[in-house]
């Protein structure tokens, strides 16, 4: 038998005794460790020594060892008079000259340090985990070398919208919307030229359009290779939503529900990116309108101005962007203008604008005049289009106003 003071690890061992045990050797390392003098183990079994439950606990082990003839490794806590500890104990049996198991010469391992480590971290992880469950969203990794993935089963649930984890991250992306599936490219990570990432795309799945936002980060190996991506992913549709809302109150006209200046600036720009065909600018301002605010008051204007903003909005085309742009001034930016498009849509205007307009004071009747102009290949911005039609509008004032004029 193996004499364990030889040993610098704790160490002790176990002889066969009959159907029971008793302890031959325990160090000085263990003695240091577990606060039990060499003369209060050495000589007595188990059952006399350790506490009724420890006793049980590692007799019963040391009979799977005896009757496996293998070592085996056990990790468990105990309260010893040198203090609570965890145990990692690996008991190796010696075999006699029939190969029959009569020792067993165990090495000891203080684990305390790492069981508190991976008890943090799995306390870390549920924290974690529960805030997820309340904040919509949940855990990813894939392995580098295999490409496995691992998806959190209610991340799996809200971007699949499918009980069952998806098994691959073609299989996990699948229903991103096509838009954004360049963010979700693994590739620079997967080769280790970056370490971390935040992204957000939409899902176009079976809850309908949703928004996530991801943050995801490289651990490497020993090394520095690449080794696993490990993600966490919120559902942000509600921000999303909220920030959509917010753009567009920005873009909006508080009391006609038209487009505002910055609305209609926004519009123009891209109405301005478009190729293949023409379109149309028309500024409107309403005539006789400071009248109805000196005698009746905004309240009244203000009805007006919603009456008059529905007409407009109502006589032109699906498409075409009408704006507000303070006052009594109003834009129209007209999809189509070839041929008498424009010209027609002025009309209209105009004569929808005569119509009196009912208020609690009585009918009230504005009027309104009208300049515009088509868009040309010189056009750099959208002033240049305004300032003709400005022009146009001008000319029409100076002539008695309820007309339009098309700038030339």
């Amino acid at each position: 038998m193996i004499d364990v003071n030889l040993i610098g690890a704790p160490a002790f061992s176990v002889a066969r005794q009959g159907a029971d045990f008793v302890f031959t050797g325990y160090n000085r390392r263990m003695v240091e460790l577990s606060g039990i003098p060499r003369e209060a183990i050495v000589g007595f079994s188990p059952a006399r020594c350790l506490p009724t439950a420890m006793a049980e606990a590692v007799t019963a082990r040391y009979r799977r060892c005896i009757g496996e003839r293998q070592a085996i490794e056990s990790e468990s806590y105990h309260e010893l008079p040198g203090g609570g500890r965890w145990w990692h104990v690996t008991l190796t049996p010696e075999l006699d000259a029939a190969g029959e198991a009569t020792s067993l010469l165990a090495i000891a391992t203080d684990v305390t340090a790492r069981k508190a480590a991976e008890r943090e971290g799995r306390e870390a992880e549920a924290r974690l985990a529960l805030a997820l469950d309340v904040l919509d969203g949940g855990f990813w990794h894939v392995d580098v070398a295999s490409g496995a993935l691992h998806v959190s089963p209610k991340l799996a649930a809200l971007v699949t919208g499918r009980a069952a984890a998806p098994s691959s991250w073609a299989e996990f992306t699948a229903d991103i919307h096509p838009s954004d599936a360049a963010v979700l490219d693994l590739g620079p990570m997967l080769r280790g030229e970056v370490d971390a990432t935040t992204v957000e795309y939409s899902v176009d799945g079976p809850r309908g359009l949703r928004w996530f936002r991801s943050r995801r980060r490289l651990i490497r190996d020993a090394s520095g290779a690449p080794e696993r991506i490990m993600g966490a992913s919120l559902d942000v549709t509600e921000q999303h939503l909220e920030q959509d809302r917010l753009a567009r109150e920005a873009r909006t006209d508080a009391l006609t529900g038209l487009a505002n200046r910055r609305g209609f600036e926004a519009s123009a720009e891209a109405f301005l990116k478009r190729t293949g065909g023409d379109f149309g600018l028309i500024v409107l301002d309403l005539d006789r309108f400071k009248a109805v605010n000196d005698l009746h008051g905004h309240a009244a204007g203000d009805l007006v101005l919603g009456e008059l903003a529905a007409r407009l909005r109502r006589a032109v085309r699906p498409g075409d962007v009408v704006a507000r742009l303070g006052g009594d001034e109003f834009a129209i930016l007209v999809g189509d203008a070839e041929g008498d498009a424009l010209p027609y849509l002025a009309q209209r205007l105009v004569l929808a604008a005569q119509q009196p307009v009912a208020t609690p004071m009585g009918d009230l009747s504005v009027g309104v005049s009208v300049g515009m102009t088509r868009s040309l290949a010189g056009d750099g911005a959208i002033a240049d289009l305004a300032a003709r039609a400005d022009r146009a509008l001008y000319d029409v004032k100076l002539a008695g106003r309820g007309a339009w004029k098309l700038a030339a």
